[in-house]
Parts: structure tokens; sequence; C-alpha cells
């Protein structure tokens, strides 16, 4: 990715980073405003079936006290005074009278002379009950009541009882109605037909439509009683609002830290290429060895030269952090000159009295196309006294022929080249068969696997038996027990690094610590 792509790649996040968590927040708000809404509305319905509902049960029992103790009596006063008591006793029950035909000469307020005339019900309910759902007074002729009669007695109660919810806010639209045939009883506020019909089969279903929150609901008790109930979308926006109010501020916040999170990683990223050119400049690069061992009597018979980052304020920075970031800048090949430069002096000062002594370097793709490379890689190889070993990853195979005619013209010269971390990259043994290679190093993952239940225990057989079959020496790394360490010198592997036999130290900590080692070496 280039530097231009990744400072808009960059911007873009930090923009998702800054606004998304706003618009996150006014969503979870909007998502929370509903579903405290949509359950307000459902209680609504379930208030109004309560009280309809309850209001047909005391209108059942009333008449039913009174029938159980006058059946077959006329009007009197003991049963005046006996139809006032138990109408008082009842919450939604406002008249209990006794009736002859349609017309009721007594009730719980007097007698009636004439009859009150009630008019024909409107209908006969499925246990007998005669319903009037629009009964109306000479009393008081603008109050619609309800009535249920059997038997000679009446009890009445006032239509508007079941939807005289008392509510903070205005607005809210209440109905009962008949779900068989969508007519509606009572309403304080105009109802549309398809609402009803919304509830087809459902006991109860909830909907947002033409400005509405509604709800609705049927009996589980009077199957011929169902209810409805909207909420103005003015009132869900209120709520909205509210919780935006306390939540955007929180995403603003969040978002916020996460756009100077992103700001931070982009500026640390962008600006790694500035600090390699700087640590160039300053010389920051420095490099450690890690002994090289013949496994059959773990003498040390070379190194590894490793390179190492040294910031001004004395962090170490390690390769696999700065290294691709080289590769992707361009910058490697300059690290590699200065590695180079690096061990051909401590070779000088350290190693050069051992003849034999073999010191390995690690190039990139890059190196070894670079046509200044390969001149600072014989003249190393021709300086220090020791033997020079360059180890390349599987990435420079890709194009095989190009690379077999680099690697040949390395080999010419005092140099052996080692494929490294062989197994985790893009070669097969068709790249193998074509490009000369004198060593084959074993990657660490496969070594932890030895004697173990991984996946990759196996590999390292495979990787063995491949390399002997094609006259390639072989070099384990990453080795860290005895019993590893002995697996392989059982299978005739021939030199080996890891912590087992030495951690990699700088050269004079190096000569120092394992100066016994490369004297026997010496021999």
């Amino acid at each position: 990715m280039t530097r231009v792509k990744t400072l808009q790649f960059t911007i873009a996040l930090a923009v998702i980073s800054a606004i998304g968590p706003v618009l996150a927040a006014e969503y979870l708000a909007y998502q929370q405003g509903l579903r405290i809404e949509t359950e307000h509305v459902l209680r609504y319905v379930n208030d109004v079936l309560h009280r309809s509902d309850r209001t047909t049960f005391q209108l059942n029992e009333s008449k039913g006290q009174i029938y159980a103790e006058f059946s077959g009596q006329d009007c009197s006063d003991q049963m005046i005074a006996r139809m006032s008591s138990v109408a008082l006793e009842k919450e939604f029950v406002e008249v209990i009278g006794h009736i002859d035909g349609n017309f009721m000469d007594c009730s719980s307020l007097g007698w009636h002379s004439p009859p009150i005339d009630l008019g024909p019900p409107d209908q006969t309910t499925r246990v007998g009950n005669s319903l009037r759902a629009d009964l109306h007074f000479p009393l008081a002729p603008s109050v619609s009541l309800v009535s249920l009669d059997r038997d000679n007695f009446v009890a009445i109660a006032n239509r508007s009882l079941s939807i005289d919810l008392s509510d903070e806010e205005t607005g809210v639209r209440f109905a009962t109605f008949t779900p068989t045939t969508g007519e509606i009883r009572t309403s304080n506020s105009e109802i549309e037909a398809q609402w009803m019909m919304r509830l087809g089969q459902e006991k109860q279903v909830s909907f947002i439509t033409e400005g509405f929150i509604v709800g609705v609901g049927r009996s589980e008790d009077i199957w011929l009683t169902a209810a409805v109930a909207a909420i103005p979308l003015s009132v869900l926006h209120e709520r909205v609002s509210e919780f935006t109010w306390l939540m955007v501020p929180i995403g603003l916040f969040t978002g916020l830290l996460l756009a100077a999170a992103v700001a931070f990683f982009a500026r640390q990223h962008l600006s790694i290429g500035a600090e390699i050119k700087l640590a160039l400049r300053r010389k920051e690069f420095y490099v450690v060895y890690q002994p090289i061992v013949r496994l059959h009597d773990k003498k040390i018979i070379g190194v590894e030269a490793l390179l190492r980052w040294q910031r001004c304020d004395g962090t170490i920075t390690m390769p696999d952090v700065f290294i691709s970031e080289a590769e992707n800048l361009g910058l490697i090949t300059q690290i590699t000159h200065q590695l180079i430069g690096l061990v051909e002096k401590d070779a000088r000062h350290y190693f050069n009295d051992f003849p034999n002594f073999k010191i390995a370097i690690n190039i990139s793709a890059a190196d070894l196309e670079s046509e200044q490379t390969r001149p600072l890689i014989e003249d190393l190889a021709d300086k220090i006294q020791g033997a020079c070993t360059v180890e390349i990853t599987e990435r420079v195979l890709l194009d095989a022929q190009h690379s077999a005619d680099r690697i040949e013209a390395l080999r010419k010269g005092r140099t052996s080249v080692a494929l490294d971390d062989f197994g985790t990259g893009y070669s097969s043994l068709s790249y193998l068969q074509t490009l000369q290679f004198d060593f084959l190093k074993i990657d660490k993952i496969f070594v932890d696997a030895i004697n173990t239940q991984a996946a990759t225990n196996h590999v390292v057989l495979h990787i063995i038996e491949m390399a002997k079959t094609l006259g390639l020496a072989i070099q384990a790394e990453g080795v860290e027990t005895e019993e590893q360490a002995r697996f392989l010198a059982q299978r005739n592997v021939e030199f080996a690094q890891g912590w087992l036999f030495g951690k990699p130290v700088r050269a004079g900590d190096f000569a120092e610590k394992f100066a016994g080692a490369i004297a026997n070496f010496k021999e």
C-alpha cells in the first residue's frame, strides 16, 4: 500500500471512528425509545382489556347476586335496597334493575313510574345474556351505557369506563371492539379500521403506521372483546430525544477517543519510514550473534548475525516490527548494507582468529535483486577468515529462474546460500530442484512440534527426508530442549541454533561467553 493510499485509508478510518459511535448512539437511542413506547402502548391495550373484562364480570356478578335472592319476585322496597347495596359494592356497575320485557320498573335508583324503556337488546351472548351496547337513560341522555340482562334482572355500566385511563401523554387513542366484526364499541377518538384488522388470529400485535405506534390485543377471557391503543409518534420522538441527549455525548466521546487512537497509530505507522531513515543516519542499528552448533558434538561452528534497532530513547525494536516496513518503503537494502558493514567490523575484531568460523546473514528479495548488495557480500566473504553464508526466505522463489541466476552468482564466490524458514512460504520440491542451495533451515514452528500432538508433528521428518534426498545440509532453528536436540541428532540433522545453545548477544559478549567452545573448534 502506497503512502498516499495509506493516508487516505487512515483519514477514512478516523472519520468512521469519530462518526460511527455517534450514529450508533443515535440508532440505539431510537431503538431504546421504540422499545419503551411499544411496551407502553401494549400496556395500554392490556389496561383497556382488563377494565373491559372487569366491567363484564361485575355486570354478570351483580345481576347474578340479585337473581339468587329475588328470583321470580316483583319489585319491592327490599329488592331496591339490596340492588342499591350491590351496585355500591361494584367498581364498574352504575345501576342494577328489575325488568319486565324491555321495561325496567325499579332499580337501585328507586321506583320507575312509568317504567323505563330500555329498547330491544343488540345481541344475545353465547351464555344467554342480552346485551345492549349503546343504552341511554332519559335522565342523562348524553351518557352512553352498556347493559347485560337475563331472567328479569339487568346490570348497567358506563360504556367509557373501560377506556377511562388517565395518562400524562396527550393524543393517546383507546378503543374496544368486537374482533369478529371489527365493530368499535367504545373509543375516545378516531380509530382506523385497518389497525384492528392487523390483529388477525394473533393474541397481540404492535406496529408503526400513519403517525402512530399502535397496539392491538384480544381478551383471553371474553372472546368477543378486543382493544386497540395508539400513541402519537411525537411521543416516540420526545423519548428518542431524551435518550439521544444521554447517549450521543457518550458516543461522541467514544468516537473522539477512537479517532485519536487511529490518528496515533497511523502517525506511528506513517512516520516509521522517517524513523528508519533517521536510524540509518544515526547508526542506531546493531548486531547480535546467536551460536550455531554441530549437533553430534555440540561444538560452536559459527553464528547467525541478527539485526536489532536501539532507538534514541533506549528502547529495543525487534526485526519483526521494522523489517517488513523497511521492505515496503524500499529501505531494506540500505539496512542490509549497514548490517554487512557491522558484521565485517565485528568479524575483524572477534572472529578472524577462527579460519573455519561461519557467519550467516539474512538478505531480502530486494537485496538479491540489488546490483549493489552482491558486491558487498562478496567483499565480506573475502575479508573475513571464516565462511560467509546468506540466508534467504522463500519469498524470493516466486520467480525461480530469475532467482536461480542470482543465487548461482553468489555461490561462485566464497558464499554459501541457505533457504530460511522452509515450509512457511511458497517453495515446493520443484523449486528446490531448480535452485542450488547449500543449506536448508527447518523453521522453529516445526521444531516446536517435535514429539507433540500438534498437526505439524510429522512435518519435520518429511523436511529432513527431502533435504537428504536433495543433498542439502540441514540446520534447525529454535531448538530449546534437549529432547528436540536429541531427536534431530538421531535423524542426522547436522546443525542447530536456539536458546538451548545460547541466546543472541553482542560480538564482544559472544567471544567472552563462548571462548572455550570457539577455542576447541580452532583445532
